[in-house]
């Protein structure tokens, strides 16, 4: 992996490459599907909570097989390949959040002429057709416990992952999974997790590294053929604040309150209440409605590869209610692994590099960089599972479930 090939352009290149990116808008067409981005350029955080979904006759009844029904009929024996309803699910919803995503960015209202490819690695990607003004359109799934969560973006490379603590994953609530998990960290990263004060604290920090890592792995297009242990990442709030701080988000304090607790002194009796579901107040049941943004303060990660700090991949992470953790790693397109091929033709901006980059070409170009080249911190926006299919189908799902409440009413 390179380190950033667009800061060493020269001057007349770095302008012919911002020449070339000022030709496209940047912004996803107008469509049926509205806007459940911050910004225009389809750069989507989306999260579904498929534990609230429960499709009545599981999956074998006739909504679960309306919205399979939206997949191509190998996709469609993936689903169904996997025995538990909760993996079906997981798995039909990131299926259909890759196939709105794609429809949004092309602004079609179907998924009918929609082709998703894979690379040997196993990364989706749109095959076709490509989205006109979006040049380097890519997106990323992950599951894990409740949530499903997909990213996009149309410059930079994109690997999202989210990460459930171990009630959601039906784990034992216990540190055995670090000497499982020794082989994948780090020295400095077994340290961070080491001064966690309980098994709670120390498992969260343990999500972070881990969520991060892969991340960055998916975005590349290898998962865990990457080599997690390769990379090295570190959390800058938590050298300025303290271990403490990771978590005060799930205890739903604020870190600019005028009396906070005192550091080393957290309640973490609450604090594990908290992280297995319990009533986290308000402001944290507020999160959870459909539509809204899972609000989070967005947490930056430093990445090394290979022990080189990569400042051309920006990283950044948030805390889900529930006490999941989510990151979203974007950088060079350049980076991609493609042993196939047919990824790397999608892009059609090749060289930019990662955010940093692009500010720093607009800097020795002496263009002011667009407002949509530069990522901006945003939350995921919760969609319901009916909001993955096209209007017809929603409709279509509306009726259905019309006809079964009246059912149960005996109406």
């Amino acid at each position: 992996m390179g380190q950033g090939v667009s800061v060493g352009l020269s001057v007349p290149l770095a302008e012919e490459l911002l020449s070339e990116l000022a030709q496209y808008t940047l912004e996803a067409p107008a469509s049926s599907w509205g806007s459940q981005s911050t910004e225009s350029c389809a750069r989507f955080r989306w999260a579904v909570n498929v534990g609230c979904w429960m499709p009545d006759g599981g999956s074998h009844g006739e909504e679960f097989r309306l919205l399979l029904s939206l997949l191509p009929f190998e996709e469609q024996q993936a689903v169904m390949q996997y025995r538990t309803l909760p993996d079906r699910k997981r798995t039909l919803v990131g299926r259909l959040l890759s196939l709105r995503a794609c429809a949004q960015a092309l602004g079609d209202p179907t998924y009918d002429h929609i082709q998703i490819g894979r690379t040997k690695g196993k990364k989706p990607f749109l095959h076709s057709p490509l989205p006109g003004s979006l040049p380097n359109f890519n997106f990323n799934i992950s599951h894990d416990g409740n949530w499903v969560v997909l990213a996009s973006d149309c410059l930079y490379l994109v690997g999202v992952d989210v990460s459930a603590p171990q009630i959601d994953r039906g784990e034992p609530d216990d540190e055995t999974w670090f000497q499982d998990m020794t082989s994948v960290l780090t020295e400095t990263e077994r340290e961070t997790i080491r001064r966690g004060k309980t098994h709670q604290e120390r498992y969260a920090i343990f999500q972070r590294i881990w969520s991060a890592k892969e991340a960055v792995a998916k975005a590349v297009g290898q998962g865990l053929s990457f080599g997690l242990e390769r990379m090295e990442v570190s959390f800058p709030e938590l050298e300025e604040e303290g271990i403490g701080s990771l978590v005060w988000s799930a205890m739903g304090w604020s870190r600019s309150e005028e009396h906070p607790p005192k550091r080393g002194r957290t309640n973490f009796s609450s604090l594990l209440a908290n992280l297995q579901g319990g009533a986290r107040g308000d402001r944290q049941s507020k999160r959870l409605e459909d539509g809204r943004v899972l609000q989070g303060k967005p947490c930056k990660v430093e990445l090394h590869i290979d022990h080189w700090l990569r400042t051309d991949w920006m990283v950044e992470q948030q805390e889900f209610s529930g006490g999941s953790w989510v990151t979203v790693a974007l950088g060079p397109v350049d980076d991609a692994v493609d042993a196939d091929g047919n990824f790397k033709t999608t892009f059609r901006i090749p060289g930019l590099g990662g955010p940093a980059s692009v500010e720093a070409l607009a800097a020795k170009g002496q263009t002011e960089a667009s407002q949509n080249w530069i990522p901006k911190p945003s939350g995921f926006h919760q969609l319901s599972v009916d909001a993955l299919a096209p209007e017809k189908v929603r409709k279509e799902l509306t009726a259905l479930k019309a006809r079964s409440w009246a059912a149960a009413a005996g109406v």
